[in-house]
């Protein structure tokens, strides 16, 4: 009697013993099932990493939702969907997408979501004002004595 019933305590130790050596060798559970309830169905379905573009080119349109710009010679059409958190600046000063004028030169950084351009910042450049003299745009010389050369 005594021989089973320390065979049975032998027996229990070696099987309790071996459950815990298999439960750590278990994975731990994934951080964003915690996150996300859905995901515990799929666990971290790994979001592809997004790669920042950058386009070039001048507004042909632009509302609080998307901005489309002409890029390159041919004039290619690239339209962008604007979040809540892009940043739209002109003049290094953070302005509203209604801001965004067509034939504004601007500068998109993006990146793509889902099969769509998502703009992550766009910077409008400001155009350049004329010489205030304008004799002085044609003959560089004459800036400095303006408009001698008229004379």
């Amino acid at each position: 009697m005594v021989r089973r019933v320390l065979a049975l305590v032998i027996a229990s130790v070696f099987v309790l013993g071996t459950a815990g050596v298999a439960a750590a060798q278990q994975k731990p559970a994934q951080p964003c099932a915690a996150k996300q309830p859905c995901a515990a169905k799929q666990p971290c379905a790994a979001k592809p990493a997004m790669k920042a573009m950058r386009a070039s080119g001048k507004v042909k349109s632009a509302d609080e939702a998307s901005l489309v710009l002409e890029v390159g010679k041919e004039k290619k059409e690239m339209a962008f969907a604007l979040e809540k958190t892009t940043k739209i600046s002109k003049a290094g000063k953070a302005v509203m997408a209604g801001d965004v004028k067509a034939g504004d030169s601007a500068t998109v950084s993006y990146a793509e979501q889902d099969g769509k351009m998502v703009a992550k910042s766009v910077t409008i450049k400001v155009a350049k004002k004329m010489a205030k003299q304008p004799c002085a745009a044609k003959q560089p010389c004459a800036a400095k004595q303006p408009c001698a050369a008229k004379k």
